[in-house]
């Protein structure tokens, strides 16, 4: 299972990829930075961080470690001012914006979903 995530609005990928990598609730995720798509400027690279999970079950994991980055950007800033994390997977994208536990719970539930092609997969949470 492939996953996407771009940081917006900052260009802070590689910090992020970074995190994922020294967090135990994400090592279960081999995570990869993509290549820069064409006419995408080379500051853009690192804004996309892949990752490739073995099941549906990893989707809470890397959430949850998306969230604790985050909550570790605002440390010592306006709370709002917090990078959203959005995570593509096969046609669905949800954004992660907070690190509330029942937000944790309804990206996971969306992005397993996905999974199930009866789902509608173009369905996106905010």
């Amino acid at each position: 299972m492939q996953v996407r995530l771009r940081v917006e609005d900052g260009g802070e990928g590689g910090d992020l990829l970074r995190w994922l990598r020294n967090d135990p609730v994400a090592a279960h995720a081999q995570l990869s930075v993509l290549p820069a798509e064409p006419g995408q400027s080379e500051m853009g690279v690192a804004d996309v961080v892949q990752a490739v999970l073995d099941d549906p079950a990893g989707f809470g994991s890397l959430a949850v470690a998306v969230a604790a980055w985050r909550d570790a950007r605002r440390q010592g800033r306006d709370r709002a001012t917090a990078p959203t994390v959005k995570i593509q997977y096969r046609d669905t994208t949800v954004e992660i914006t907070h690190d509330d536990p029942a937000e944790i719970r309804r990206i996971v539930d969306t992005l397993t979903a996905s999974g199930d092609d009866t789902v509608d997969e173009g369905a996106s949470g905010s």
